[in-house]
């Protein structure tokens, strides 16, 4: 009779992927706290607008954080109600709004970190959603100079916006 045992190999040290762990999440936490920003701006702008006598009933007051992107995309866009004064923001929302798959991945997706032989981090993001009622699987995959480069993109963006958005709102005074 044959009996199976099982190998056990040596387990690699544990601290070094807890502070690799701990260095992730700092970093989504970081870049999550861009879009939070982001958003509370387009928020704010959006209440202003609506406020405003006359041309403030078109603008669509949304819950969803992609909807009121859009919205104020329509408000400040061609033709919109808040064409002259949104003007400056058009390319500073447009260039946000280039990050929301990003942003869905950091809030919904599941993380899985490994490390190379220098100690950098790989994270390896996971989500699922519905698409036309079918289920679908989406993955990213971030070295750590890779999320550290996008987490200064966004930060940028994100004052930019925010910045941008603050004249707009002054320009309703």
């Amino acid at each position: 009779m044959n009996a199976i045992t099982p190998i056990f190999e040596n387990e690699l040290p544990r601290a070094p992927f807890v502070q690799a762990t701990a260095r992730v999440n700092e970093w989504r936490g970081r870049s999550l706290d861009s879009f939070a920003r982001m958003e509370r701006a387009v928020t704010e702008c959006l209440a202003a607008m609506a406020a405003v006598d006359g041309r403030g009933q078109h603008v669509r007051l949304s819950h969803l954080y992609g909807q009121r992107f859009d919205a104020l995309a329509v408000a400040i866009g061609a033709d919109g109600p808040f064409e002259h004064e949104g003007g400056i923001a058009r390319a500073a929302l447009e260039q946000c709004s280039s990050h929301t798959a990003l942003r869905n991945m950091l809030c919904h997706g599941v993380g899985n970190v490994t490390l190379d032989a220098r100690g950098c981090w790989t994270l390896d993001l996971r989500m699922a959603t519905f698409r036309s009622k079918r289920l679908e699987r989406q993955q990213q995959v971030l070295t750590e100079s890779e999320a550290e480069a996008l987490r200064e993109e966004l930060a940028r963006a994100s004052k930019r916006l925010c910045s941008l958005l603050g004249k707009v709102r002054a320009s309703l005074d």
